[in-house]
C-alpha cells in the first residue's frame, strides 16, 4: 500500500505485465469538461466532442474516470510519462470535482 503509481507501472514493465489497452494514447471521441477528458457517449446537452489522442491512469466506472492527455503508446512510454507527472491519478476521476460527492470531502468526514 506504500507503492506510487510509478512504482506500479515499473513493476509492470519488470515483469511484463499485458495490461489493458485503454492505458495506452490512442485518439478517442472524446468531451472536454472543463478540462476532464470523458467518453463521448457521456456528452451533455451544449458540449461537443472531439477526437483527442490520451489514455486512462486508473479504470473504474464509467463515467466516473476521466482520461488524460498523453501520446504513450507503449509501456516504456507510459514509465517515462510517470516519471515526469506531478498529479494524482484522482486527478481524473469526476467524483472528486463534484463539490457534494467529492472524495476529499467523504474523507474528511470519516467515510473511509
Amino acid at each position: 500500500s506504500n507503492w506510487a503509481e510509478i512504482d506500479v507501472w515499473a513493476y509492470i514493465a519488470k515483469e511484463k505485465i499485458e495490461i489493458h489497452p485503454l492505458y495506452f494514447a490512442k485518439e478517442r471521441p472524446m468531451v472536454d469538461r472543463g478540462g476532464l477528458l470523458l467518453p463521448a457517449a457521456f456528452t451533455r446537452e451544449g458540449e461537443s466532442t472531439s477526437s483527442i489522442l490520451c489514455r486512462y491512469r486508473s479504470l473504474g466506472c464509467m463515467p466516473c474516470t476521466g482520461a488524460m492527455r498523453s501520446s504513450a503508446t507503449t509501456l516504456d512510454q507510459v514509465v517515462e510519462e510517470m516519471l515526469g507527472i506531478q498529479t494524482s491519478e484522482r486527478e481524473s476521476r469526476v467524483i472528486d470535482h463534484d463539490s457534494d460527492g467529492s472524495m476529499e470531502k467523504k474523507k474528511r468526514e470519516g467515510y473511509f
